[in-house]
């Protein structure tokens, strides 16, 4: 009989910790959402997430290194998604833009970009109507598009020049070295800086203004300001082509920097390409005296107090 009973007893503590177990499941069941309302409100998260992310995608003011008014020309382009891009973003108008490309052709480019050249080109050349330049090499741009006092507006079809641009340049010849790289690599830049300072000088030497008398005459208000830009990546081989001291060499200082930031029309070779950062420089003449009397009252503002 005590067996029995305690055996009772026992089962019913059993019961009541089953009973117990049983009513938390409930419990916890009705404060759980079911999974479809779960995978609703993850959902809904995840839009709110990525709404956000656009939100504060768009409010980051990109760095643009030129106005929309400006006169600018592009060298080496490659797939034209950098030139349709600021085109479709409105940052220049195409009446304003003048693209270059190294290579030959639009065949031989359409054969390195397969994917996406032919309709950039298309919407470059027939939607815009902008200008398009083949086997233009970006260290003699005189020479290679023919240009001289008397060609010069017959070639470009504009009265003055605001800022020349060049993406992500490289020579293409895969020199292993890295030693005999960089400075090939800075060949490239140097012959960039001082062929596109010769292109302002011409610009500047015969821009058309006609005057009361009728002649061809340069005033401040169509004289173009030298502005050249590079973009570069970040990080090795390129911090070491030490772009800011190469532009001393030609009398050029970097005026403005920024991040170069890509939108979804630009398409770059590879994808760790895309994932690298990048940064624009935006290089001008510099001046003796008032660069030199900037940089003084620089020093001066940043010295402490003396008593």
């Amino acid at each position: 009989m005590a067996k029995r009973l305690k055996a009772r007893t026992g089962g019913g503590k059993l019961a009541n910790a089953l009973l117990r177990h049983q009513e938390m499941e409930k419990k916890v069941k009705k404060s759980k959402p079911t999974h479809n309302g779960h995978q609703m409100e993850q959902k809904r998260e995840s839009k709110q997430i990525r709404k956000n992310r656009e939100i504060q995608k768009s409010q980051q003011k990109s760095f643009v290194p030129f106005e929309k008014d400006d006169y600018v020309l592009l060298v080496g382009e490659g797939d034209m998604s950098f030139a349709l891009s600021i085109l479709n973003q409105g940052y220049v108008k195409p009446t304003r833009l003048i693209v270059t490309s190294y290579d030959n052709s639009p065949s031989e480019l359409k054969l390195k970009y397969p994917h996406t050249f032919e309709q950039n080109y298309e919407q470059l050349t027939q939607v815009h109507k902008a200008k398009v330049f083949f086997k233009v090499d970006a260290t003699k741009l005189l020479s290679s598009l023919k240009l001289t006092p008397k060609t010069l507006f017959k070639v470009f079809g504009i009265p003055k020049l605001d800022a020349i641009m060049f993406n992500f340049p490289h020579t293409g010849r895969g020199i292993k070295d890295q030693d005999r790289n960089i400075r090939d690599h800075q060949m490239l830049v140097l012959g960039y800086m001082k062929s596109s300072t010769e292109l302002f000088d011409l610009f500047n030497r015969v821009s058309p203004t006609l005057n009361t008398t009728g002649l061809n005459v340069v005033s401040s208000s169509t004289e173009s300001q030298v502005r050249i830009v590079l973009t570069v990546f970040e990080g090795e081989p390129y911090d070491s082509w030490n772009i800011k001291s190469l532009s001393k060499t030609l009398g050029l200082k970097v005026a403005r920097s920024g991040e170069f930031q890509r939108t979804n029309s630009e398409q770059d070779t590879t994808k760790k390409a895309h994932e690298r950062k990048a940064r624009i420089y935006i290089f001008e003449k510099f001046v003796k005296g008032v660069d030199s009397a900037k940089k003084k009252r620089r020093h001066d503002e940043s010295e402490p107090d003396s008593d």
